[in-house]
C-alpha cells in the first residue's frame, strides 16, 4: 500500500490495487465520528453503446439502463438491501451520472460490517423478469414526476437544442418508452461488462485504520477470472455546432424561464480538464457573480430574481455553459447578457479575491467526509487528485483564464425558454 502525504492540507492518502484489479483509496481522519464509503463503477448514462464482455459486436442498450441497474442492485432475492444497512445503523444510497454509478453509505459504527454488506450487494446481482417489470412501473412514475417540473423540462429542452446526437441530451433515467425495453438479460449484460473490479474504485474516509480496512476489502472480494477487461464503448462524434438556436414551449409557470446555453469545445483541449474548469468558472464569476455591479444592475432593473444563476459543465466528451433564470423580460435580459459576455476588462484584485475565497471554501470542505469521497472519485475519473487542487488554484492567473475563455464562441448558443400557458 502506498502512502501519500499532503503536508499543505495535513492529509494522508493511502492507495492500493487489490489482486482482482479493484482500486482502493483510504483517508484516515482521526477524531471523526462518521465514516463515508463509496464504491463506484465507470458506467453512466453515456455508455449505452458498447461491446459486451466476452463478445465482439457493438450493441446499443435502452436509454436509462445504467440508472435502472443502479436501482435493481439494492433488490435481492431475500429482500431489500436498504433494510440490511439500516439494521447496521448505516444510511445507504446510490446515484447515476453521465459517466459513473456510485453506491455509498455513511455510518458511525459497524463500519466493517457495512463495508462487507456493500461489497456483497454490488458483487451479487439478482434480476428476475417479475422484479424488472415491477421496477419499470416505479421508474416510469419517477420520470413522469420530473417531467412535470418546469426546471427539469427547461434543462433537458436546452440539451436537446445544444446537441445533435450526443447521449448527454437524453435523460439519465431514460424515457418511459426506453425503460420498457429493459430486460433481466440486458441488465446482466451491462453488469458483467461494467461492474468488473478493474473498472471500479472504492473510497473510504473516516476514523479508520487503513491497513486493517484494506485487508477486509481484499478478503471480501469474490474470485474473478484472470482477464483484465476494460469496456469498449462507442466513440461519440458530435458536431461543434448547436442543433437548434431557439426553443420555446408553454408551461405552467408564473413568468418566463430562460436558459442560454453556449456549446464549447474546451473538452478537446490538451490542458487538464480541472484547470480549464477552474479558469472558466472564475471568469463566469467575474461576469455574472452576485458581487458584480452587473448583477446588481440586473436586480435594480427588475430583469432577474434569486433564480438567476450560471454554471460551466466540463466532461471528457462535452462541455457547455448555462446561464438561466426567471424573468419578466427575457429579450431584454438576453441582450444584456450578450453584451456582458463580450467584456474583457477585469481587475486583478477581483480575480485574486475569488481565488482566495475558493481556497478557503476548499479547505473548509475537507472537513466533510461526504465531500471528500464524492469529489475524489469525480476528480480521479478525470485524471486528477482532489488534494492537488490547492496548488493548482495557487497557480491560476487572470491572464491565463481570460485566454481560455476567449477561445469560446459565445454566439454558438441555444436560447431555450418556457413561457406561461396562454
Amino acid at each position: 500500500m502506498r502512502e501519500i502525504i499532503y503536508e499543505q492540507i495535513d492529509e494522508a492518502l493511502y492507495e492500493t490495487t487489490l489482486t482482482n484489479g479493484l482500486k482502493l483509496f483510504l483517508i484516515p481522519k482521526k477524531g471523526f465520528q462518521k465514516t463515508y464509503v463509496t464504491l463506484t463503477t465507470r458506467y453512466g448514462s453515456l455508455h449505452n453503446q458498447f461491446v459486451p464482455f466476452n463478445e465482439t459486436q457493438m450493441i446499443k442498450m435502452p436509454e436509462g439502463i445504467a440508472h435502472f441497474l443502479e436501482h435493481k442492485m439494492f433488490e435481492k432475492e431475500d429482500g431489500d438491501m436498504f433494510n440490511s444497512f439500516s439494521v447496521n445503523g448505516a444510511s445507504a444510497n446510490a446515484f447515476t451520472s453521465y459517466d459513473r454509478t456510485s453506491y455509498l453509505f455513511t455510518a458511525i459504527d459497524h463500519v466493517e460490517e457495512n463495508i462487507k454488506l456493500l461489497l456483497k450487494m454490488v458483487q451479487e446481482p439478482y434480476f428476475s423478469k417479475e422484479s424488472v417489470e415491477k421496477e419499470i412501473g416505479i421508474i416510469a412514475e419517477e420520470i413522469q414526476m420530473y417531467q412535470d417540473q418546469p426546471n427539469y423540462r427547461l434543462y433537458y429542452q436546452t440539451l436537446q437544442g445544444l446537441y445533435h446526437h450526443h447521449p448527454v441530451k437524453e435523460d439519465i433515467a431514460g424515457s418511459i418508452a426506453s425503460i420498457n425495453e429493459i430486460t433481466a438479460d440486458k441488465l446482466y449484460s451491462c453488469y458483467h461488462t461494467f461492474y468488473r473490479p478493474e473498472n471500479m474504485v472504492m473510497f473510504i474516509v473516516g476514523n479508520i485504520n487503513p491497513e486493517e480496512i484494506a485487508q477486509i476489502v481484499e478478503d471480501n472480494q469474490y474470485t474473478t477470472d484472470d482477464t483484465t477487461y476494460f469496456p469498449e464503448t462507442a466513440v461519440i462524434n458530435e458536431p461543434s455546432s448547436i442543433h437548434e438556436a431557439t426553443l420555446i414551449q408553454s408551461a405552467d409557470v408564473q413568468q418566463p424561464k430562460m436558459m442560454l446555453a453556449i456549446k464549447t469545445e474546451l473538452h478537446q483541449r490538451e490542458q487538464s480538464l480541472i484547470k480549464t474548469e477552474l479558469e472558466v468558472s472564475f471568469i463566469l464569476d467575474l461576469l455574472f457573480g452576485e458581487q458584480t455591479e452587473f448583477y446588481q444592475e440586473l436586480l435594480a432593473d427588475d430583469l432577474i430574481d434569486d433564480t438567476f444563476g450560471y454554471n460551466f459543465t466540463l466532461e471528457p466528451t462535452f462541455s457547455h455553459i448555462f446561464i438561466a433564470g426567471s424573468t419578466k423580460q427575457p429579450d431584454a435580459l438576453k441582450e444584456r447578457i450578450m453584451e456582458r459576455l463580450s467584456a474583457k476588462s477585469f481587475k486583478e484584485d477581483d480575480f485574486n479575491r475569488l481565488v482566495k475565497q475558493t481556497i478557503g471554501e476548499y479547505i473548509s470542505s475537507l472537513n466533510s467526509p461526504e465531500y471528500i469521497a464524492n469529489q475524489f472519485t469525480r476528480y480521479y475519473f478525470n485524471d486528477a487528485v482532489l488534494f492537488d487542487i490547492l496548488p493548482l488554484l495557487e497557480t491560476l492567473t487572470l491572464a491565463d483564464s481570460l485566454k481560455t475563455f476567449e477561445t469560446i464562441d459565445v454566439t454558438n448558443m441555444t436560447d431555450s425558454r418556457l413561457i406561461p400557458n396562454g
